[in-house]
């Protein structure tokens, strides 16, 4: 561990890799491959051209799709002494523009599918083309000096969920906790060159980063698989086993698809050996079908949220399990800790309820732009511990066994898990109340059909005129696929709304 120790920046990975082995495939999409060197010269090519738009440190949006130029314009950023923001190409242009006024870059990078569009909504803030960089000359002696001005803990990118408010916020995530991640991760997982991931996420989602560092990290191959295939999990399976892919690193859902498919029953998947899901526990019954038809695979469930790095905890299930089991979230990381506290800051004891908190250097340093936010969930240790630094309150509550295994019990406000995705209900809310017609609303989860429901009481507005608004506003995942018009908002004798009654429509 001494030489992780010393690393400073998520170069040192992509740059040892060019020492030990230039020429092995780490990136691979539906129809190119990139080797190490052919990812080190182009990521330098681009930084040298922006680096004569932009200066040290600043952020930069990089805005591009599910192809080999997304992870070489983050590592261009990087060379380039910024930190980049990625933006889903899925989103609203509304919800974009959003965003890019939010962060105000120094610079936006797109590739050249999206390049024409989005000349237009950004056209504030200078644009560079990934392909632009393709004959720029590298200024090597520029990049060197702007590296030596950077520590591990300047930000390496932020990533935007949903927020509360209605504003997505950006959570600002530093070297030094990308570093220990992916080295635990790649530790705890045995990930090395034999490895081929098939990648699951968009790449400007958390879960990504592991498809983007661990290859440069281990020399393993990430294979880039089309989003399309995921609604239809034979030609998934099919492509996985062409492309040889043994490690897969999905959220539930995607992994729950492929059994409500029947898919196994079709192919079976040749090579897969470590099946890791994160995003929420995959149900039992799906967890039992992957491991009948995959009886060497390891299996693991991962939890953590974005300010956390990806993932903070993990337990490897070692048996088959009944479909009345509860999956664990487990044990922390590597240089992660976690613990439980009660609402008066008191240490939960093994067996009761409380609010899961996480310390270690794998937290972000907190969200972009918004101090109130940041204070509020990342605190100063309340049980005045010696040694206990900084830790982030997750608003997830849990319970402890007394040998230490978490279990998650659920969510302290609104927030829910939904597709692999944390979503603000009151940010549904918000968006709603937008329109002047809408005067109340109420957004619930259905967590048996995984739907999102909108309760509403409007005049002169219905069901498609707000679903309208919504798409053109909030990312897919966001949409509730229900909306209910309602003449009122039913409510308790204490003004507070009467989800039992809501909850019960949903069954109807």
């Amino acid at each position: 561990m001494d030489d992780v120790l010393m690393q400073t920046n998520v170069l040192e990975y992509l740059e040892a890799a060019v020492r030990q082995f230039p020429h092995r495939i780490v990136y691979q999409d539906d129809g190119d491959t990139l080797c190490i060197s052919e990812v080190s010269d182009g990521a330098r090519r681009l930084a040298t051209l922006i680096s004569q738009k932009v200066d040290l440190g600043n952020p930069v949006v990089v805005i591009s799709g599910k192809n080999l130029q997304t992870p070489v314009a983050y590592l261009g950023v990087v060379y380039a002494g910024c930190y980049y923001v990625p933006i889903s190409t899925d989103m609203p242009e509304s919800r974009i523009r959003m965003i890019l006024d939010f962060v105000a870059p120094a610079a936006v990078i797109v590739d050249d599918e999206n390049a024409d569009w989005l000349k237009a909504l950004a056209k504030d803030f200078p644009i560079i083309l990934c392909s632009d960089a393709k004959y720029v000359v590298i200024n090597s002696e520029e990049l060197a000096c702007r590296r030596m001005k950077q520590a591990d803990d300047d930000p390496l990118y932020v990533i935007f969920t949903s927020g509360s408010s209605g504003m997505p916020k950006g959570v600002m995530t530093s070297h030094r906790a990308v570093i220990d991640y992916i080295d635990a991760f790649a530790d705890t997982f045995d990930i090395g060159t034999d490895d081929v991931l098939g990648n699951q996420a968009p790449l400007d989602y958390i879960a990504a980063i592991r498809d983007i560092y661990l290859p440069l990290k281990t020399g393993a191959r990430t294979v880039l698989i089309p989003k399309s295939l995921f609604s239809m999990p034979k030609q998934l399976f099919d492509y996985v086993n062409d492309h040889g892919v043994t490690t897969l690193c999905w959220v539930a859902s995607a992994l729950s698809l492929c059994c409500e498919f029947g898919v196994f029953d079709e192919v079976c998947l040749e090579k897969v050996s470590k099946v890791v899901f994160t995003g929420s526990v995959l149900p039992t019954k799906h967890l039992r079908v992957w491991q009948e038809n995959l009886p060497r695979a390891l299996f693991a469930n991962c939890y953590g949220p974005t300010e956390v790095t990806a993932s903070c905890s993990y337990h490897i299930v070692d048996h088959i399990v009944s479909e009345t089991e509860v999956i664990p979230i487990g044990t922390p990381f590597n240089n992660s800790k976690m613990f439980l506290l009660s609402e008066e800051n008191e240490m939960v004891p093994a067996g009761e309820i409380g609010e899961i908190c996480v310390y270690g250097s794998s937290l972000a340093l907190g969200y972009y732009r918004d101090q109130r936010k940041t204070d509020e969930c990342f605190i100063s240790n309340p049980l005045d511990e010696a040694g206990l630094p900084r830790i982030y309150r997750t608003g997830d509550l849990g319970s402890i066994t007394s040998d230490g295994v978490m279990y998650f019990c659920g969510r302290k406000d609104s927030q829910i898990k939904h597709m692999g995705h944390r979503i603000e209900l009151s940010e549904i809310e918000s968006t709603a109340q937008f329109m002047s017609e809408i005067s109340h609303c109420v957004c619930l989860y259905n967590d048996e059909k995984k739907l999102l429901w909108l309760y509403y009481v409007g005049e002169e507005v219905g069901n498609k005129e707000v679903a309208l608004h919504m798409r053109e506003w909030l990312p897919s995942h966001m949409v509730p696929r229900k909306f209910v018009k309602l003449d009122a908002i039913p409510r308790l004798a204490n003004g507070k709304v009467d989800t039992v009654i809501l909850k019960d429509m949903m069954k109807a």
